[in-house]
């Protein structure tokens, strides 16, 4: 088993970026929908030409967005990756995946229907990201689902060879536990944060927790 891929989501301010750039994470995301973290289009642009992120590719966030918006961000920001945390059907990954061209990934909270909702996805979705299902709200928590559930989204995504990143509540001190389960990814918000900033500090105690050898075999 690898290492867990990390990617850092919710920059929201330039030091963020910086953050980020300094890190060894492999996805950084920005949140386009309504949300503390919301950005626009134009900012993180202008982040990114005065702090570029080479070597880690760019996610864009977005829930239940017309497709002009979903076109406009990628014209301006140029993401490697959409991601859908609303309730977007099997047609419209399809549809906006055409338009853009770029990857979809499906953001599927947990509950006893998640794995069949991913099945339903799956030929139209690049990846998925599992959180944990909080009565309105769209990920950004910090709220953990029960991890015992985690093992069956694991094999999910080894079975059809299709990243299944785990989110929800993870920090640095609680991301070692999940490491003994080999996910593919871990995606991390508010877990990284001190005062709503992303936290250098903590951001390289995960990649330490994440890299440490007695959770995984190389």
């Amino acid at each position: 088993m690898s290492v867990p891929k990390l990617k850092l989501c919710g920059l929201h301010s330039l030091n963020d970026v910086f953050t980020v750039s300094e890190s060894s994470a492999d996805y950084a995301g920005f949140v386009m929908a309504e949300s503390r973290r919301r950005v626009s289009p134009e900012t993180a642009k202008a982040w990114l030409d005065t702090c570029p992120l080479p070597g880690k590719k760019i996610a864009v966030l977005f829930v239940n967005a017309p497709l002009e918006e979903i076109e406009r961000t990628v014209e301006i920001v140029n993401p490697d990756i959409i991601q859908l945390q609303g309730d977007e059907t099997v047609r419209d990954l399809e549809f906006i995946k055409n338009a853009t061209g770029r990857e979809i990934w499906k953001a599927v909270p947990h509950d006893t229907e998640a794995l069949e909702k991913m099945k339903q996805y799956e030929a139209a979705a690049d990846g998925f990201i599992v959180d944990a299902k909080v009565k309105g709200a769209r990920g950004g928590t910090g709220q953990q689902f029960d991890w015992s559930h985690v093992p069956g989204y694991v094999s999910f995504g080894k079975e059809r060879g299709i990243p299944v990143l785990i989110a929800g509540g993870v920090n640095p001190d609680n991301a070692g536990e999940l490491v003994k389960f080999h996910p593919w990814g871990v995606d991390v918000s508010s877990g990284i944060e001190t005062e709503g900033q992303k936290d250098k500090s903590l951001v390289m105690e995960m990649e330490k927790r994440l890299n440490n050898n007695e959770n995984h075999v190389s």
